[in-house]
């Protein structure tokens, strides 16, 4: 199953034999036919267009975009080198993965992994008022310059009756 991103480019690759299981480059990008079907299983040819191109020696890339997320199947052939087609399913996600696992980093961070508060600000209480969250890429560079994957800053207020924080914000600078 190939991945996918949603409104990116999405490949497909395929190889074409002759009966004697020749290469057979220099095909028409227009012989081919191909079937898309997006996620409800809607035939969508018609709406999302296929691009073929020719890698070299034979082999061919079919390249589209799709609109929507889900499992997509595209199907590509020639009537005679290549009746049989190429298809296959195509997973599409909203996100790629580079982002969901910076965004993984991220929320390990903050859940106090390679992490580490300095710049901090007291009140004449000793309630935290301000200071900095700094989260890094592994345990060696905690406290350090180096290695820092986010920085945050951190902002309390507190009710001066009571002594009770009021209001607690962590904003990524």
């Amino acid at each position: 199953m190939i991945l996918g991103k949603l409104s990116e480019p999405v490949h497909e690759d395929f190889s074409v034999t002759d009966i004697n299981n020749n290469l057979v480059p220099g095909i028409d990008s227009t012989a081919f036919t191909y079937h898309i079907f997006n996620d409800n299983g809607n035939e969508v040819t018609s709406i999302v267009p296929v691009a073929i191109t020719e890698l070299g020696f034979g082999h061919y890339r079919a390249s589209f975009i799709p609109n929507s997320v889900g499992i997509w199947m595209l199907s590509v052939y020639h009537s005679l080198y290549f009746p049989w087609g190429k298809t296959g399913s195509i997973q599409v996600f909203g996100h790629d993965f580079d982002s969901i696992a910076e965004l993984v980093i991220r929320i390990l961070g903050l859940t106090q992994e390679n992490f580490s508060i300095d710049n901090t600000v007291y009140d004449t209480s000793g309630n935290l008022t301000s200071g900095r969250i700094k989260i890094y890429n592994n345990s060696s560079n905690v406290g350090t310059g180096s290695g820092i994957i986010a920085t945050y800053t951190i902002e309390a207020e507190y009710d001066v009756n009571n002594g009770l924080m009021t209001n607690y914000e962590v904003k990524k600078v």
